[in-house]
């Protein structure tokens, strides 16, 4: 059956309740051994009990990762408690009359009993393990392992779920190290860094804190450059392209695990790097060359993001319109901080924020950011520049005012305090790109239907509908 604590409870309201206190109400009748027998028994409901008291509020990720381990604690437990009814039973055969054949059914099932998790959930767990043991600590296998996680045991993807359940594994992992139980300690540690890099488990502010560190490292850099020549050690032999998950072989070379496992894969047995012969093909990750490489992308994307931002404040279109591409290519990358990106973006130029299914968590939380540090006023007068840009503009402009409820009237408010976006959203409405147009339309109803002013405005700028309707209704 599936890992659950509910048979082995069942099993237990059984037996306390039609068998185990019919045998105490009878101790007066028992012999020393089958008094004997039934404080074993007693004993072992005693332990099974302390067992489903232990596990029942555990965190639903650890039940999940101690899944083999507790399938065998609950087997073992359950037969204990039929072989000591099976021993009372031999004990004192008088003292079960009435209710022996209960006793023998139960004695017999329980002895015979085997439990055994889901296979589903021993899927995750060697995959999980694999993935530990092959230092896998890139975003996206994080990802895809909190989903199978959460999916397994019912809980939300959703960024206030999964801190909760991270929240009470950090616990279980502190209490297991207060019980010296190391091994399991550090394994719960290795878990939590890997799953703490899934996009559904990411702080904002975390995402802010990380940002700042890599700004503060490129200062000392010249504006004008984008990136930094990687080091020799960061090349790998085969592929010779930076690596992403480096690996030693006993000779001490590092390579790409993909390239060197294809190198073996075709029948080679020498070391890429030198030609020596390979007399062990294990492969142990390089941890920390791996973080090197990890920093290092991130500062090179720093120094983009803050090209990018010169371009972008220059006002030339064909410098705006390079920029722009040049932070399209970086959200497609398969980056390992996708979500830092986002926040770098709102940063720096905040008039088309990525929304990507990595960056969707913190969309809303961006989009107030924009208005609160006045991305109101970048934005506007994007809508006046040519198609490709007004259109991004318009649509950012659209997101900003909507909320989960509809429009945000605090945002539109302050859209209607700029006299100049009226006038740059009819030129959009009468415009030749019909995406434009409409998302105009929308936002200039709305505007027109908080602030009767903005219907004058409307006008002044050759834009009679919202007059003409207000007329007609009377």
């Amino acid at each position: 059956m599936a890992l659950e604590l509910v048979p082995i409870g069942t099993i237990l309201a059984v037996l306390t309740n039609q068998v185990l206190r019919q045998l105490l109400q009878r101790m007066f009748l028992l012999g020393r051994t089958a008094k004997q027998a039934l404080e074993n028994l007693e004993e072992d409901v005693k332990k099974a009990n302390n067992l489903v008291e232990r596990y029942k509020n555990c965190a639903r990720f650890y039940l999940l990762f101690k899944c083999r381990h507790i399938v065998k604690e609950v087997e073992e437990v359950t037969r204990d408690i039929g072989r000591s009814l099976a021993a009372l039973s031999l004990a004192n055969t008088e003292v079960l009359a009435g209710i022996s054949d209960q006793v023998n059914r139960l004695q017999n099932e329980m002895q015979r009993v085997e439990f055994e998790a889901s296979q589903s959930q021993i899927k995750i767990v060697d995959k999980l393990n694999q993935g530990i043991n092959d230092a896998k600590l890139d975003q996206d296998f994080a990802n895809d392992m909190l989903e199978e996680i959460a999916m397994a045991v019912g809980v939300p993807v959703e960024p206030s779920e999964i801190s909760k359940e991270l929240k009470n594994l950090r616990k279980e992992k502190e209490e297991t190290a207060n019980r010296k139980e190391r091994a399991e300690a550090f394994f719960l540690e290795q878990v939590i860094e890997l799953l703490s890099r899934a996009d559904a488990a990411k702080d904002f502010e975390q995402v802010k804190e990380h940002y700042v560190q890599r700004a503060q490292v490129i200062e000392r850099y010249d504006c004008s450059r984008e990136d930094i020549t990687p080091l020799k050690t960061f090349i790998c032999p085969i592929s010779q392209t930076v690596m992403v998950d480096p690996v030693n072989l006993c000779t001490d070379t590092t390579c790409e695990r993909a390239a060197i496992k294809a190198w073996f894969d075709r029948g080679e047995r020498t070391d890429p790097e030198t030609g020596d012969l390979l007399g062990d093909f294990t492969l142990r990750p390089n941890l920390r060359l791996r973080q090197s490489i990890e920093e290092w992308r991130e500062i090179n994307y720093c120094l983009k993001i803050r090209s990018s931002k010169e371009k972008l404040l220059s006002g030339v279109d064909l410098s705006v319109e390079a920029a722009l591409i040049q932070m399209q290519d970086l959200i497609r990358e398969n980056s390992i901080n996708k979500d830092w990106r986002a926040y770098c973006y709102y940063c720096f130029y905040p008039w088309k924020l990525p929304q990507q299914r990595c960056e969707e968590k913190y969309f809303n939380y961006l989009k107030e950011k924009v208005v609160e540090f006045k991305g109101l006023d970048h934005i506007i007068p994007c809508l006046g520049r040519d198609s490709s840009i007004s259109k991004a503009a318009v649509e950012l402009l659209y997101e900003l005012l909507q909320d989960k409820s509809g429009w945000n009237v605090s945002v539109c408010r302050k859209l209607s305090q700029t006299c100049s976006a009226i006038l740059f959203l009819v030129t959009l409405l009468k415009g030749p790109v019909k995406e434009s147009a409409e998302k105009a339309e929308k936002i200039l109803m709305k505007l027109c239907d908080e602030d009767e002013e903005n219907i004058s405005r409307a006008a002044r700028a050759d834009w009679y509908k919202p007059l003409i309707d207000r007329i007609i209704r009377g």
